[in-house]
């Protein structure tokens, strides 16, 4: 008989990684109670494929829904949830999609799929005071090394350009948003530097107290 911890764990690899082997034999009913197990892990993947899908539409605009599911599914077997919430997954994804074949030739891919990241987590923040938007949910300070600030403006407001260049460039940008309100706002240099050394000045007052 396993015990609890090891009773639980199999059944997590069933779910997560499609692997019954572990609670094979303690599976009871039906001609092949291993398949009615397998229903869960496709539902896991099928859910989460969908989460991450949801999460970044822009991406999925930009470069094709083949593209952005095949790389979701293997993300999901190589970066299982941490975290409770389907909402707070996602955030490494950015960078794991730029790395899978099919994206070596998209090198804006990963800035952009970072920036709408942060819009779909900062249209969901709560409100703050000035003070606390700047150190948490509200803002965020990105040096981006696309101008992908305006491509994803041509997804967001629905416009076609009859022609769009990208060309690589370096660009500072704060974002804010509340309450699905967003704002993009392009910084100098020295504007971002200050930025940053004002919220690291309040995040290491926060650790003092």
């Amino acid at each position: 008989m396993l015990a609890l911890a090891e009773l639980q764990a199999g059944v997590r690899r069933a779910v997560v990684d499609g692997d019954p082997s572990a609670v094979a034999l303690l599976l009871t009913g039906g001609g092949d109670p291993r398949r009615r197990l397998g229903i869960h892990h496709r539902h896991y993947v099928t859910s989460l494929t969908t989460a991450l899908l949801t999460r970044f539409p822009a991406t999925v605009w930009l470069v094709g829904s083949d593209l952005v599911t095949a790389a979701a599914q293997l993300f999901i077997e190589a970066q299982p949830p941490t975290r409770p919430c389907i909402a707070e997954y996602g955030d490494d994804f950015p960078a794991f999609l730029a790395s899978v074949p099919g994206a070596s030739n998209l090198p804006y891919l990963e800035p952009f799929a970072r920036l709408e990241w942060h819009l779909g987590r900062l249209a969901l923040a709560v409100e703050q005071p000035a003070l606390d938007a700047e150190r948490h949910t509200g803002v965020v300070y990105l040096h981006l090394t696309w101008p992908v600030d305006a491509l994803i403006s041509v997804f967001l407001t629905g416009t076609e350009p009859d022609q769009f260049e990208l060309r690589p460039e370096d660009i500072w940008l704060e974002v804010r948003g509340a309450r699905g309100e967003l704002r993009m706002t392009r910084l100098s240099p020295e504007e971002f530097a200050r930025h940053h050394v004002r919220i690291e000045s309040d995040d290491q007052e926060d650790i003092a107290r």
